[in-house]
Protein backbone atom coordinates (compact mmCIF):
# COMPACT_ATOMS: atom_id res chain seq x y z
CA UNK A 1 0.00 0.00 0.00
CA UNK A 2 2.87 2.24 1.01
CA UNK A 3 4.41 1.53 -2.32
CA UNK A 4 1.25 2.51 -4.66
CA UNK A 5 0.69 5.55 -2.39
CA UNK A 6 4.18 6.88 -3.18
CA UNK A 7 3.72 6.22 -7.14
CA UNK A 8 0.13 8.16 -6.69
CA UNK A 9 1.91 10.60 -5.20
CA UNK A 10 4.53 11.02 -7.76
CA UNK A 11 2.38 10.56 -10.32
CA UNK A 12 -0.10 13.61 -9.11
CA UNK A 13 2.83 15.79 -8.61
CA UNK A 14 4.06 15.10 -12.70
CA UNK A 15 0.67 16.29 -13.71
CA UNK A 16 0.85 19.52 -11.68
CA UNK A 17 4.03 19.83 -12.91
CA UNK A 18 3.43 19.31 -16.47
CA UNK A 19 -0.19 21.95 -16.15
CA UNK A 20 2.38 25.07 -14.66
CA UNK A 21 4.88 24.53 -17.77
CA UNK A 22 2.14 24.14 -19.91
CA UNK A 23 0.23 27.26 -18.59
CA UNK A 24 3.18 29.59 -18.43
CA UNK A 25 4.38 28.89 -22.03
CA UNK A 26 0.46 29.43 -23.38
CA UNK A 27 0.59 32.69 -21.49
CA UNK A 28 3.82 33.63 -23.15
CA UNK A 29 2.62 32.89 -26.16
CA UNK A 30 -0.17 34.93 -26.00
CA UNK A 31 1.44 38.06 -24.42
CA UNK A 32 4.23 37.98 -27.55
CA UNK A 33 0.44 38.16 -29.61
CA UNK A 34 -0.77 40.72 -27.40
CA UNK A 35 2.14 43.09 -27.03
CA UNK A 36 2.38 42.79 -30.83
CA UNK A 37 -1.34 43.02 -31.47
CA UNK A 38 -1.44 46.56 -29.66
CA UNK A 39 1.18 48.40 -31.84
CA UNK A 40 -0.05 46.86 -35.64
CA UNK A 41 -3.66 47.76 -34.79
CA UNK A 42 -2.38 51.10 -33.50
CA UNK A 43 -0.46 51.52 -36.75
CA UNK A 44 -3.33 50.48 -39.01
CA UNK A 45 -5.74 53.10 -37.55
CA UNK A 46 -3.31 55.92 -37.51
CA UNK A 47 -2.19 55.39 -41.41
CA UNK A 48 -5.62 54.92 -42.66
CA UNK A 49 -6.88 57.61 -41.67
CA UNK A 50 -3.78 59.75 -42.29
CA UNK A 51 -4.18 58.14 -45.73
CA UNK A 52 -7.85 59.51 -45.86
CA UNK A 53 -6.94 62.81 -45.30
CA UNK A 54 -3.85 63.29 -47.50
CA UNK A 55 -6.02 61.85 -50.50
CA UNK A 56 -8.84 64.61 -49.36
CA UNK A 57 -6.13 67.50 -49.30
CA UNK A 58 -4.71 66.04 -52.98
CA UNK A 59 -8.39 66.16 -54.17
CA UNK A 60 -8.84 69.82 -52.99
CA UNK A 61 -6.75 70.79 -55.50
CA UNK A 62 -8.14 69.36 -58.61
CA UNK A 63 -11.19 70.13 -60.07
CA UNK A 64 -13.53 67.37 -60.95
CA UNK A 65 -12.69 64.78 -63.24
CA UNK A 66 -9.66 62.11 -62.60
CA UNK A 67 -7.59 62.06 -59.49
CA UNK A 68 -3.88 60.59 -60.26
CA UNK A 69 -0.89 60.69 -57.91
CA UNK A 70 0.43 58.63 -55.14
CA UNK A 71 -2.60 57.76 -53.59
CA UNK A 72 -4.62 56.55 -56.99
CA UNK A 73 -3.85 54.26 -60.48
CA UNK A 74 -4.16 56.41 -63.51
CA UNK A 75 -8.13 56.78 -63.63
CA UNK A 76 -8.69 54.58 -60.54
CA UNK A 77 -11.21 57.63 -58.49
CA UNK A 78 -13.18 60.34 -59.64
CA UNK A 79 -13.06 63.76 -57.90
CA UNK A 80 -16.85 65.12 -58.09
CA UNK A 81 -16.84 69.14 -56.85
CA UNK A 82 -20.07 70.56 -55.43
CA UNK A 83 -20.99 73.93 -53.09
CA UNK A 84 -18.88 73.18 -50.03
CA UNK A 85 -18.46 69.25 -50.96
CA UNK A 86 -15.87 66.93 -52.41
CA UNK A 87 -16.64 63.16 -53.15
CA UNK A 88 -14.15 60.79 -54.46
CA UNK A 89 -15.04 57.79 -55.63
CA UNK A 90 -12.87 54.65 -55.95
CA UNK A 91 -15.50 52.29 -57.51
CA UNK A 92 -17.07 49.41 -56.30
CA UNK A 93 -13.87 46.61 -56.96
CA UNK A 94 -10.80 46.88 -55.68
CA UNK A 95 -7.88 49.98 -57.22
CA UNK A 96 -5.03 49.60 -56.55
CA UNK A 97 -3.39 52.34 -56.11
CA UNK A 98 0.00 54.00 -55.97
CA UNK A 99 1.30 53.45 -52.62
CA UNK A 100 0.69 49.80 -53.09
CA UNK A 101 -2.82 49.66 -51.17
CA UNK A 102 -6.30 48.73 -52.26
CA UNK A 103 -8.90 51.08 -51.72
CA UNK A 104 -13.00 50.92 -52.94
CA UNK A 105 -15.79 53.06 -52.28
CA UNK A 106 -16.22 56.59 -51.55
CA UNK A 107 -14.82 59.11 -49.13
CA UNK A 108 -16.89 62.14 -48.61
CA UNK A 109 -15.32 65.99 -47.71
CA UNK A 110 -17.55 69.18 -46.95
CA UNK A 111 -16.40 72.01 -45.60
CA UNK A 112 -17.02 75.36 -44.88
CA UNK A 113 -15.39 78.83 -47.35
CA UNK A 114 -12.76 77.98 -49.31
CA UNK A 115 -10.92 74.71 -48.22
CA UNK A 116 -7.57 76.14 -47.75
CA UNK A 117 -8.64 78.95 -45.91
CA UNK A 118 -7.45 79.51 -41.77
CA UNK A 119 -10.58 78.60 -40.10
CA UNK A 120 -11.97 76.25 -42.31
CA UNK A 121 -13.63 73.50 -41.37
CA UNK A 122 -13.58 69.55 -43.27
CA UNK A 123 -15.46 66.63 -42.68
CA UNK A 124 -14.89 64.19 -43.55
CA UNK A 125 -17.31 60.63 -43.15
CA UNK A 126 -17.56 57.26 -45.83
CA UNK A 127 -19.46 55.40 -48.26
CA UNK A 128 -19.11 51.20 -47.98
CA UNK A 129 -14.99 52.95 -48.38
CA UNK A 130 -12.11 49.69 -47.67
CA UNK A 131 -8.25 50.52 -47.72
CA UNK A 132 -6.93 47.44 -47.90
CA UNK A 133 -10.17 44.96 -47.70
CA UNK A 134 -10.67 46.87 -43.97
CA UNK A 135 -13.57 48.80 -43.69
CA UNK A 136 -13.58 52.39 -42.42
CA UNK A 137 -16.53 53.93 -40.99
CA UNK A 138 -16.93 57.04 -38.79
CA UNK A 139 -15.80 60.51 -38.68
CA UNK A 140 -12.87 62.99 -39.02
CA UNK A 141 -13.44 66.42 -38.61
CA UNK A 142 -10.13 68.94 -39.42
CA UNK A 143 -10.14 72.61 -38.84
CA UNK A 144 -7.56 74.97 -40.43
CA UNK A 145 -5.86 76.90 -37.45
CA UNK A 146 -3.82 79.45 -39.72
CA UNK A 147 -0.17 79.40 -39.15
CA UNK A 148 2.00 78.40 -36.38
CA UNK A 149 4.80 81.07 -35.53
CA UNK A 150 7.10 79.45 -37.58
CA UNK A 151 4.71 80.59 -40.56
CA UNK A 152 3.64 76.62 -40.96
CA UNK A 153 0.19 75.77 -41.43
CA UNK A 154 -1.32 73.60 -39.03
CA UNK A 155 -4.49 72.05 -38.50
CA UNK A 156 -6.65 70.78 -35.39
CA UNK A 157 -8.04 67.11 -35.60
CA UNK A 158 -10.66 65.05 -34.14
CA UNK A 159 -10.87 61.18 -35.16
CA UNK A 160 -14.10 59.10 -34.06
CA UNK A 161 -14.09 55.79 -36.09
CA UNK A 162 -13.44 52.49 -36.79
CA UNK A 163 -11.46 49.79 -39.19
CA UNK A 164 -13.02 46.58 -39.43
CA UNK A 165 -10.68 43.98 -40.30
CA UNK A 166 -10.89 42.01 -43.34
CA UNK A 167 -9.52 39.14 -41.08
CA UNK A 168 -12.51 39.71 -38.18
CA UNK A 169 -12.52 42.46 -35.43
CA UNK A 170 -13.17 46.12 -35.04
CA UNK A 171 -10.89 48.69 -34.07
CA UNK A 172 -12.52 51.88 -32.50
CA UNK A 173 -10.63 55.34 -31.99
CA UNK A 174 -11.36 57.94 -30.37
CA UNK A 175 -8.27 60.78 -31.05
CA UNK A 176 -7.20 64.78 -30.93
CA UNK A 177 -4.27 65.09 -33.43
CA UNK A 178 -2.90 68.37 -34.83
CA UNK A 179 -1.33 67.90 -37.96
CA UNK A 180 1.60 70.48 -38.74
CA UNK A 181 2.60 71.07 -42.57
CA UNK A 182 6.43 71.38 -42.25
CA UNK A 183 7.51 71.29 -45.78
CA UNK A 184 5.48 71.75 -49.34
CA UNK A 185 3.23 74.25 -48.35
CA UNK A 186 4.09 76.58 -50.34
CA UNK A 187 3.73 74.83 -53.31
CA UNK A 188 0.07 72.96 -52.44
CA UNK A 189 -0.58 72.17 -55.81
CA UNK A 190 2.65 69.88 -55.78
CA UNK A 191 1.81 67.14 -52.82
CA UNK A 192 4.99 65.37 -53.64
CA UNK A 193 7.39 67.63 -51.82
CA UNK A 194 4.93 67.46 -48.87
CA UNK A 195 6.00 66.98 -44.90
CA UNK A 196 3.78 66.39 -41.82
CA UNK A 197 3.91 66.34 -38.23
CA UNK A 198 1.45 64.62 -36.34
CA UNK A 199 1.08 64.77 -32.29
CA UNK A 200 -1.90 63.96 -29.86
CA UNK A 201 -3.51 61.63 -27.81
CA UNK A 202 -6.77 59.42 -27.44
CA UNK A 203 -8.12 56.08 -26.94
CA UNK A 204 -8.30 52.72 -29.12
CA UNK A 205 -10.74 50.09 -28.74
CA UNK A 206 -9.28 46.63 -29.88
CA UNK A 207 -11.98 44.24 -31.34
CA UNK A 208 -11.05 42.09 -28.00
CA UNK A 209 -12.80 44.98 -25.81
CA UNK A 210 -10.01 46.22 -24.36
CA UNK A 211 -8.88 49.83 -24.06
CA UNK A 212 -5.67 51.14 -24.81
CA UNK A 213 -4.13 54.82 -23.76
CA UNK A 214 -2.67 56.37 -26.92
CA UNK A 215 0.10 59.46 -27.00
CA UNK A 216 2.51 60.62 -29.47
CA UNK A 217 5.39 61.45 -27.27
CA UNK A 218 7.93 62.64 -29.64
CA UNK A 219 6.10 63.78 -33.20
CA UNK A 220 5.22 61.20 -36.28
CA UNK A 221 6.76 62.63 -39.30
CA UNK A 222 4.67 61.79 -42.57
CA UNK A 223 5.96 62.73 -45.99
CA UNK A 224 3.70 62.04 -48.71
CA UNK A 225 6.57 60.66 -51.20
CA UNK A 226 6.71 57.59 -48.93
CA UNK A 227 4.17 54.99 -48.04
CA UNK A 228 4.56 54.77 -44.22
CA UNK A 229 5.16 56.97 -41.03
CA UNK A 230 8.55 57.94 -41.38
CA UNK A 231 10.01 59.43 -37.39
CA UNK A 232 8.33 59.44 -34.16
CA UNK A 233 7.20 57.64 -31.14
CA UNK A 234 4.02 56.25 -29.68
CA UNK A 235 3.64 55.45 -26.12
CA UNK A 236 0.26 52.50 -25.04
CA UNK A 237 -1.02 52.78 -21.81
CA UNK A 238 -2.76 49.41 -20.60
CA UNK A 239 -5.10 48.17 -18.70
CA UNK A 240 -2.82 47.98 -15.09
CA UNK A 241 -0.29 50.73 -16.31
CA UNK A 242 1.57 48.70 -18.14
CA UNK A 243 3.52 50.73 -20.77
CA UNK A 244 4.49 50.21 -24.43
CA UNK A 245 6.62 52.09 -26.27
CA UNK A 246 6.24 52.05 -30.94
CA UNK A 247 9.52 53.75 -32.29
CA UNK A 248 9.07 54.56 -36.12
CA UNK A 249 12.78 56.19 -35.67
CA UNK A 250 14.85 59.30 -34.92
CA UNK A 251 15.79 60.26 -38.41
CA UNK A 252 12.94 60.29 -41.16
CA UNK A 253 13.88 56.91 -43.09
CA UNK A 254 10.84 55.73 -45.87
CA UNK A 255 10.70 52.07 -44.85
CA UNK A 256 7.92 49.75 -43.20
CA UNK A 257 9.58 49.13 -39.90
CA UNK A 258 9.40 49.89 -36.24
CA UNK A 259 10.17 48.51 -33.13
CA UNK A 260 7.92 47.87 -29.95
CA UNK A 261 9.78 48.33 -26.55
CA UNK A 262 8.08 46.32 -23.41
CA UNK A 263 7.73 47.23 -20.24
CA UNK A 264 10.67 44.80 -19.33
CA UNK A 265 13.27 45.95 -21.81
CA UNK A 266 12.39 43.60 -24.71
CA UNK A 267 11.97 44.79 -27.84
CA UNK A 268 9.82 43.36 -30.61
CA UNK A 269 9.90 43.95 -34.39
CA UNK A 270 6.78 45.37 -36.38
CA UNK A 271 6.08 45.78 -39.73
CA UNK A 272 3.76 48.30 -41.06
CA UNK A 273 0.84 47.88 -42.93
Amino acid sequence: MKYNKFYLGFFFALIATSLVIFSACRKNKVAATEDIGYASDHATTEQTFTDVQTIADQASTVSSGSLNYRTTGSGCATVTRGTGTITIDFGSSDCLCHDGRLRRGKILITYTGNYADSGSLHTITFDNFYQNDNKITGTKTVTNMGNNAQGQPYFAITVSGAVTKAGGGTISTNWQRVRTWTAGYNTPADPTDDVYQITGSGTMTRANGMLVNINISSPLTVACDCHWIEAGTVTYTLPGGLTRVLDYGDTPNCDDQATLTLTNGNIRNITLP
